[in-house]
């Protein structure tokens, strides 16, 4: 996995990317990258997530997530490119404010698939958010994307959740 520094961040105060060769097609990654709102069955800050509103793999497709370290936030799709990738922005977290995420699909050949991600943001709480972000936030979020990506190409190569399916419409009903 690779970290550089994001083409998003030209709009933003902070940025980074980072990436991941997968060993399988491109179709079958895109499978379980476009069920949006079961990213906790893969992704292991998110101890559970549900879609909000009736808008699914498409923009304006919304979801709710619980993290594990963090508290909550809600995304929403602010682009959708079917099989290829998708761009959402990100509610206000801590110092953490505008912040947007892109994902894309790159096929390198028939059986392997490079994912890159971008995520950039601004912070908020003046210096204080400033303080937060240098002492605790950046180093969290550097670290946590890398694993996230890990964990999702195992997820993909192995067959293996973190965590097993729920009955969302339960879920959605409580909120």
């Amino acid at each position: 996995m690779k970290n550089d520094y994001s083409s998003l961040k030209q709009h933003k105060q902070h940025g980074f990317k980072s990436s991941t060769t997968i060993n399988a097609p491109k179709d079958q990654v895109w499978a379980v990258l476009e069920d949006f709102n079961n990213v906790y069955t893969w992704a292991p800050g998110v101890s559970e997530s549900h879609g909000l509103g009736s808008k699914q793999q498409e923009m304006g497709a919304a979801r709710h997530c619980k993290l594990s370290d963090f508290g909550a936030i809600d995304e929403v799709i602010t682009e959708w490119k079917q099989g290829q990738g998708f761009t959402f922005t990100i509610s206000p977290l801590g110092p953490l404010n505008n912040a947007i995420s892109c994902w894309t699909l790159i096929e390198v050949d028939a059986q392997i698939t490079r994912l890159e991600v971008e995520f950039a943001y601004d912070i908020r709480f003046s210096i204080f958010g400033k303080l937060m972000h240098n002492l605790v936030m950046r180093k969290k979020l550097l670290t946590s994307l890398p694993q996230t990506l890990h964990a999702f190409k195992q997820r993909i190569e192995t067959g293996k959740l973190v965590r097993p399916f729920i009955d969302n419409q339960n879920l959605a009903s409580a909120h």
